[in-house]
C-alpha cells in the first residue's frame, strides 16, 4: 500500500509538472504568433515601412521576439533537465543577452523620436527619416555586439577557462557564463550602466516634453500622447530590469524550496518575468496606434479564417 501510494504521488507530481510546462509553452507560442503577425503587419504596407516610429518599433519587436524564442528554448531545456556543454550554452545565453541589451537602446531611440516630434516639430520630417532610423538601429545593433565582445573578453581569462574545463555538461543559464564573482559583478555593472543611461535618456525626454507642453504653440494632443508613450517606455524599462533577476532568483529558490514547489514557482516566474514583458510592445505600441491596430486585426482574422 505504501509503495502504491508513493508511486501514485510521484506520478501526480510528474503529471502536474508536465502540465505546467506545457501550459507555459502554449502561452509562449500564442504570444509568439501574435508577435510574428505584428512583425508581418509592420512590413506589409509602405506607410509602416516609411514612418520612423514604425521602423523603430519593428526592430524593438524583432528583438523582443528573438529573446522570447531563445528564452523559450532555455526554459524547455531547464524544465526537462537537459544538460548542455559550455559552447552551445554560451551561444544561446549570449544571443539572449544581445537581444535583451538591444531593447533598452530601442526604447531610447523611440523616446528621442517622440522628443523631436513634440519639441522640434518643424525638423521632425528631416530628422526622423526611414534612412536615419535604419542607421540608428544598425548603430544600436553594433553597440550591442560590442557589449557582447566585451563580455567575452572578460569572461575568458585563463582562470575562468580552467573552471569551465573542469565542468562537464550542465544546466544552461546565464550564471554558467560567469563562474567567478568578479565576472558576475562586471556583467551586472555593464548591464545596469546601460539601464541607467536608458532611464536618464527617457526621463530627460519626458521632462523636455512636459516643458514643451506648457507652451501654447505646442500641439497639446500630441504632447499628451507623447507623455503617455514615454511613461510606458519607463514602465517597460523597469520590467526589463526586474527580468534580470530571473536566474539569480531561480538559483536561490532551487536550494530553498521542495522540488515540486520550485517547479511551480519556476513556471510562474518564467511567465511573469520573461514572457509577459516581451508582449508589451504589441499591446503598448501596436494596439494604441489605430492604423496598426486595424491592419493587425485584419491579418489575425484572415489568418484564423484561412486555418478554419
Amino acid at each position: 500500500m505504501l509503495l502504491n501510494s508513493s508511486s501514485t504521488a510521484q506520478y501526480m507530481n510528474v503529471l502536474e509538472r508536465a502540465l505546467a510546462g506545457v501550459t507555459a509553452c502554449l502561452l509562449c507560442l500564442v504570444f509568439l504568433w501574435v508577435n510574428f503577425m505584428m512583425l508581418y503587419t509592420l512590413r506589409s504596407r509602405a506607410v509602416f515601412r516609411e514612418a520612423a516610429r514604425h521602423v523603430l518599433l519593428f526592430h524593438l519587436l524583432f528583438s523582443d521576439t528573438l529573446e522570447m524564442v531563445l528564452s523559450q528554448v532555455l526554459f524547455v531545456l531547464a524544465y526537462v533537465r537537459v544538460l548542455l556543454f559550455f559552447p552551445l550554452c554560451a551561444l544561446l545565453v549570449l544571443m539572449t543577452h544581445a537581444s535583451h541589451n538591444f531593447s533598452p537602446l530601442m526604447l531610447v531611440l523611440m523616446s528621442l523620436e517622440r522628443f523631436v516630434a513634440v519639441c522640434l516639430p518643424l525638423r521632425h520630417a528631416a530628422i526622423a527619416t526611414p534612412r536615419n532610423s535604419a542607421c540608428a538601429c544598425l548603430a544600436a545593433w553594433a553597440f550591442t555586439i560590442i557589449m557582447i565582445l566585451v563580455r567575452l573578453s572578460y569572461m575568458l581569462p585563463p582562470s575562468a577557462l580552467s573552471v569551465l574545463r573542469s565542468q562537464m555538461a550542465q544546466t544552461c543559464n546565464s550564471l554558467v557564463l560567469y563562474p567567478t564573482a568578479e565576472s558576475r559583478l562586471f556583467d551586472e555593472a555593464l548591464l545596469y550602466s546601460l539601464f541607467l543611461a536608458a532611464f536618464l535618456s527617457i526621463t530627460g525626454s519626458y521632462a523636455a516634453v512636459m516643458r514643451a507642453a506648457w507652451s501654447l504653440s505646442t500641439d497639446q494632443a500630441s504632447a499628451r500622447k507623447a507623455r503617455t508613450t514615454l511613461l510606458l517606455h519607463l514602465f517597460q524599462l523597469s520590467l526589463m530590469v526586474v527580468s534580470t533577476f530571473h536566474d539569480v532568483l531561480l538559483v536561490a529558490l532551487y536550494h530553498a524550496l521542495p522540488r515540486l514547489v520550485f517547479s511551480r514557482v519556476q513556471t510562474v516566474m518564467y511567465i511573469l518575468l520573461i514572457i509577459l514583458p516581451k508582449c508589451l510592445s504589441v499591446l503598448v505600441y501596436g494596439l494604441r496606434d489605430p492604423t496598426i491596430r486595424a491592419a493587425l486585426v485584419l491579418h489575425l482574422c484572415c489568418h484564423i479564417g484561412l486555418k478554419q
